[in-house]
């Protein structure tokens, strides 16, 4: 069981990744912003149900680079499959929804791994400019510090992590590092090095 709960964190991480530099993406290439991702952006306050009001490609994105993926890189057996499907919309609509606290059960569970992030990390992510190109991580916090993109945002005290009271008592002025992959081709090779890797797994070896 413990080496199936380990496959399962592996394949998050491995979701998120890709995940992440989509999103990212989609934020700093002018037409992927203009014709895709904006639509998911008009609500500056988001509530659950924005999470499923966006562009059918930003969905499909998702679905491929994401999950099918992180299926085939780090696969799951089919009910842990189903655990990660039903955790990652629980994810979403709780990243949504504009409440951090102990009830968010997806977030809480996540608590625990270093570099965790709440709903009011995404708020952030929202509100400002092309909706503020922070915090892009969809599950967990990890990649967002790893690629400089992370903000504490603004949050009560008892849903705020490890990291946010950390990033507080320096006074971090949290600036945007790796701004040389904001390139909007060049922030799409990750992405397709993703594709690449679970492609070449998929031909050797197969899922």
């Amino acid at each position: 069981m413990h080496m199936r709960v380990l496959q399962l964190v592996l394949n998050h991480y491995v979701m998120s990744l890709g995940m992440y530099w989509m999103h990212r993406a989609l934020h700093v290439n002018p037409w992927l912003w203009r014709n895709i991702h904006s639509l998911h952006h008009w609500a500056k306050h988001p509530l659950s149900r924005t999470t499923y009001q966006d562009h059918w490609a930003d969905n499909f994105a998702n679905a491929i680079i994401g999950h099918f993926f992180a299926q085939i890189l780090v696969p799951l057996d089919h009910d842990f499959f189903w655990v990660s499907r039903i955790f990652r919309i629980c994810e979403s609509l709780e990243k949504h929804s504009g409440v951090s606290c102990w009830f968010n059960l997806a977030h809480s569970l996540q608590r625990w791994f270093p570099f965790a992030q709440m709903p009011h990390h995404h708020d952030w992510h929202h509100e400002g400019h092309k909706g503020c190109n922070y915090t892009f991580s969809s599950i967990g916090g990890l990649w967002d510090c790893v690629f400089g993109t992370r903000k504490t945002g603004r949050h009560p005290q008892m849903a705020e992590t490890r990291e946010d009271r950390e990033m507080t008592a320096k006074d971090t002025k949290q600036t945007r590092k790796g701004m040389m992959m904001d390139h909007p081709y060049l922030c799409l090779s990750p992405v397709l090095a993703i594709g690449i890797m679970a492609a070449i797994k998929y031909k050797t070896i197969g899922m």
